[in-house]
């Protein structure tokens, strides 16, 4: 009974938080999601008009066509080049713990710093530009973060640069599980580098790509700090992705009720693909 008393005392804080933090703000959003309201007059019961109106609204459908586009290039990418980097560093040495550091230093560095530095660094009077006309090289100057096009390219190879060593983290703690005797069989019977891929480390990982996979895809439907620094949504609503909306809805525009809507289904959106995620990966684990 004692030893419960000191569990329970353990875990209370770090209950207390999640739940003011995380469950209270998600009851009071779906609840919010019923109702119009502008965040400081009279709330009026809409039901569920604003979960009708998600689907006429243009503004949102953009950001949802931006959001895709920018989730799905980001997680395949990282996921894929993240592998390909644990593989090339699993090895211990000074050499690779020295690109392994290079490359998580993004990830734990502040996401805001990180995109002022690179604001300052595409934009039309900023570094890259000027390197490029000081070099001769003035015809390909361009307004990298004043087109739709080339603004969302530099938001995904900025956000696969940040992500990438937390990627590349996460598949060699995987890697590092792995018998080196099950290499060692394969080699025996014949197998090559291939083999030794397909057949041994590819099953053997799955537990970390689950959790690569989950993460990345977490955190790309719910960008939204570089977003907001580098082109503010813009130009016009060509870059906003859901959460900017969601937040540019809630407290620009006042309509609270309509976000929380948003943010609702965001959150449903997530929690499926998680399960998904999990349940589909989780039927290819093998124990070793």
């Amino acid at each position: 009974m004692k030893k419960n008393k000191v569990s329970f005392a353990f875990v209370l804080p770090a209950f207390v938080i999640y739940t003011a933090l995380l469950v209270i703000p998600i009851v009071m959003a779906l609840g919010i999601s019923f109702f119009k309201w502008n965040g400081f007059n009279e709330m009026t019961f809409v039901g569920v008009k604003n979960y009708v109106s998600l689907f006429h609204d243009a503004r949102l459908g953009n950001a949802v066509i931006n959001t895709v586009i920018i989730a799905g290039t980001v997680i395949v990418t990282v996921n894929i080049l993240g592998l390909l980097l644990a593989m090339l560093v699993n090895r211990p040495s000074k050499g690779n713990n020295f690109f392994r550091t290079i490359f998580f230093i993004p990830f734990v560095l502040s996401a805001v710093a990180l995109s002022f530095v690179w604001k300052s660094i595409l934009s039309y009077n900023g570094v890259l530009n000027g390197l490029l006309e000081a070099v001769g090289l003035g015809e390909l100057v361009g307004n990298w973060l004043g087109k739709r096009n080339s603004a969302l390219a530099c938001i995904i190879i900025i956000e696969i640069w940040r992500t990438l060593g937390y990627h590349m983290m996460l598949y060699l703690a995987a890697l590092q599980t792995i018998p080196e005797e099950l290499y060692e069989a394969c080699t025996m019977d014949g197998g090559n580098r291939w083999d030794k891929f397909r057949n041994v480390t590819l099953p053997l990982i799955v537990p970390g790509m689950s959790v690569s996979l989950l993460m990345s895809i977490i955190n790309e439907l719910r960008i939204y700090d570089v977003v907001k620094i580098m082109t503010d949504g813009g130009p016009g609503y060509a870059t906003e992705t859901i959460v900017y909306n969601i937040v540019a809805q809630g407290f620009s525009s006042n309509i609270v009720g309509y976000s929380s809507a948003i943010a609702v289904v965001l959150f449903l959106v997530i929690g499926t693909l998680s399960i998904v995620v999990v349940t589909q990966m989780g039927k290819r684990e093998v124990e070793v």
